[in-house]
């Protein structure tokens, strides 16, 4: 509608500057008064549009806000899991080194601790829907510039620092300890009988010791990225007020 009375108003000035007949001062109040209404037309249009697109963004913000803060809820509920499940590795492989180092095996500790020679801690946090939009150019919607920075900061560092962690410990255990494990040891059915006592004294499984040490670091990994995503749904909150 606004082209339409741009054209409209821009043909009327070049029919006053073509009229022969109408004095020039006539001519350029007349020219002056259309290019006054061109310029509120252009000005109006854009207005509108700018306005319709705010509305837009600030729809789509909210709308991705609300869906972040659901995939953040869900990756919390796994990190706390994967948190626990260290500070249990952490007392597991502490109970193995004492056993290194000739305390003996007891059964029970064995069946409660022998995840930490095969189990794997992965995160695979929900960032399609946070990938989407910053493929799609649009990080820019969410007006509150710190959420948007906390936000960018949780999945370009935070979560990178847990995977990270996690794949050395997991790469060290596979690589090392679990074929050490497969190549000498003689286990019954139960897999809890056999020379496992014999084969922990081995100074292999010593390192585990120094890694059960080191996975403080894992634990804090995730502790940070936690306390940020506990952040990030408490400013969303504010937002979406």
């Amino acid at each position: 509608m606004a082209e339409l009375e741009v054209v409209k108003h821009t043909e009327k000035v070049v029919a006053v500057a073509k009229d022969k007949t109408m004095k020039w001062q006539h001519k350029l109040q007349e020219i002056l008064l259309e290019v006054a209404i061109i310029v509120f037309a252009v000005s109006l249009s854009i207005w509108f549009h700018n306005w319709s697109e705010s509305r837009k963004d600030g729809s789509e913000a909210r709308e991705f806000l609300s869906g972040l803060k659901k995939d953040l809820q869900a990756d919390m509920e796994e990190m706390r899991d994967d948190e626990a499940d260290y500070r249990k590795r952490q007392r597991g492989t502490a109970y193995f080194e004492t056993v290194n180092q000739g305390a003996p095996l007891v059964r029970d500790s064995l069946q409660k601790y022998t995840g930490v020679f095969f189990d794997n801690t992965q995160i695979d946090p929900r960032i399609s829907r946070y990938e989407a939009l910053k493929s799609s150019g649009k990080l820019g919607i969410i007006e509150n510039k710190e959420l948007l920075l906390n936000i960018t900061d949780l999945y370009t560092k935070d979560f990178p620092r847990i995977t990270r962690r996690n794949d050395y410990f997991n790469n060290a255990r596979q690589q090392l300890i679990i074929p050490y494990l497969v190549s000498h040891l003689k286990i019954d059915s139960t897999g809890l009988g056999g020379n496992w006592e014999e084969v922990l004294r081995a100074p292999i499984i010593g390192l585990m010791g120094i890694q059960g040490k080191s996975l403080n670091g894992n634990i804090e990994a995730y502790d940070i990225a936690l306390r940020k995503c506990d952040l990030i749904i408490k400013e969303i909150d504010e937002e979406l007020k």
